[in-house]
């Protein structure tokens, strides 16, 4: 599914750079959430899980497990994850599995951005096959 930037990040044709950027500055929902995003990133617990689901899809048992925290404190960290659309729950049974949401990090998805690549590169012994 591709990517569509907000209105206020399109290039508008004949503006010059700095007039691109304050028109974008002025949509001030986007910068809301864009702020609302780094800070739930900022935490380590949540940091934590954006890298294990980075390597794919987990049961909140299994990512409360891999974090040594319980299955309420897991839970309530991806709440505020799934709240801000950083990841997506599916239900399976009495079991929820978390994927990470790659459209909510736009053009830095951790798939696409080479900083993403760097930091989360995992232990080539836990790369899944074919990667």
């Amino acid at each position: 599914m591709p990517v569509v930037a907000p209105k206020a990040r399109r290039r508008a044709p004949g503006l010059a750079p700095a007039d691109r950027v304050r028109l974008a500055l002025q949509d001030h929902a986007h910068v809301e959430r864009l702020a609302l995003m780094f800070r739930a990133l900022g935490d380590p617990t949540r940091s934590k899980l954006v890298f294990a689901l980075s390597l794919g899809e987990l049961c909140v048992t299994d990512l409360a497990g891999a974090l040594g925290v319980s299955l309420s404190a897991a839970s309530h960290q991806l709440r505020i994850l799934r709240d801000l659309d950083i990841v997506h729950v599916r239900r399976s049974g009495k079991s929820q599995f978390y994927s990470l949401n790659e459209a909510a990090f736009g053009f830095c998805s951790p798939r696409i951005c080479q900083a993403w690549k760097h930091a989360l590169d995992p232990d080539p012994l836990l790369r899944p096959e074919g990667r």
